[in-house]
């Protein structure tokens, strides 16, 4: 799933949602940043798939069959925690099925190490212990993530469970709202008109609730008008920084890379 288009524009992401064709009730896309494969760009002009090598799998090995790339996400967005935030903010949030590779929860890196696809299917990080609390034998397969800013020492469940802002904390925030929140999972969809090139806004409605949700795709914060055309609005999950919604009619700011969930109330 693409994070952003070239310069952090929204455009292209949106035109792609445009297309997708409706799925009746009984079933459903699923959608996943990434999969135990490796990702296929055999679908992609040879210039742009020069350029997505060039942003998340510049070196040889990285690659695979010369289509695809053997990375985890974490490590294709240099370990940022907003755009990994922002990636699973998309993830929850567009419509359809999410589906989240074990590890993203936590950021778990590859192991370029090993051959072919058995680089991002390395073992669960569960702690800071010797094979990072997966198995107490001498060697043990699959490989583990030793060293490095991926390393199980530093990237690991226990860790990230006692850290009240660590990726898995968002990531079950998401989860729980997501669950919270049936509309994003069976509603009709739109995309929303917004004045700002990097912003993605959309609302899904069914039952008589609407939840909309935005975000921005630039590393650069925004003000953006939107029309959610409610009576009000209560902010239900965002980025890191906690800050009042603006009274209606105003602006929304988003942070770099920020987003934030909505429920929008028809009446007082």
């Amino acid at each position: 799933m693409p994070v952003a288009g070239p310069g952090g524009r929204a455009g292209s992401l949106a035109e792609h949602l445009r297309e997708l064709p409706n799925t009746p009730l009984t079933c459903q896309y699923a959608n996943f940043t990434r999969s135990a494969d490796e990702l296929s760009l055999d679908r992609l002009s040879a210039k742009e798939r020069a350029d997505v090598f060039a942003a998340f799998a510049p070196e040889e090995r990285m690659q695979l069959y010369g289509r695809g790339i053997r990375r985890r996400l974490p490590s294709m967005l240099g370990g940022d925690g907003r755009r990994l935030e922002l990636a699973y903010s998309l993830l929850f949030s567009l419509p359809d099925t999410p589906v989240l590779l074990y590890g993203e929860e936590i950021g778990m890196g590859e192991d370029l190490d090993v051959p072919s696809r058995a680089a991002v299917r390395t073992a669960i990080q569960w702690s800071h212990e010797p094979n990072g609390g997966f198995s107490t034998a001498e060697r043990i397969h699959p490989s583990i993530v030793a060293d490095g800013p991926f390393g199980y020492q530093r990237v690991n469940v226990r860790a990230q469970r006692r850290d009240p802002d660590s990726l898995l904390r968002r990531v079950g925030s998401l989860i729980r709202t997501r669950k919270e929140c049936p509309e994003l999972g069976f509603g009709a969809w739109r995309l929303l008109e917004t004045d700002q090139p990097s912003a993605l806004a959309h609302q899904a409605d069914w039952a008589g609730g609407s939840v909309a949700v935005l975000h921005n795709l630039a590393g650069t914060g925004c003000q953006v008008k939107v029309d959610l055309g409610a009576a009000s609005v209560e902010e239900l999950l965002a980025d890191r920084r906690e800050r009042p919604l603006p009274e209606r009619g105003s602006p929304i700011p988003l942070e770099p890379y920020g987003w934030r969930w909505l429920r929008l109330h028809q009446t007082g």
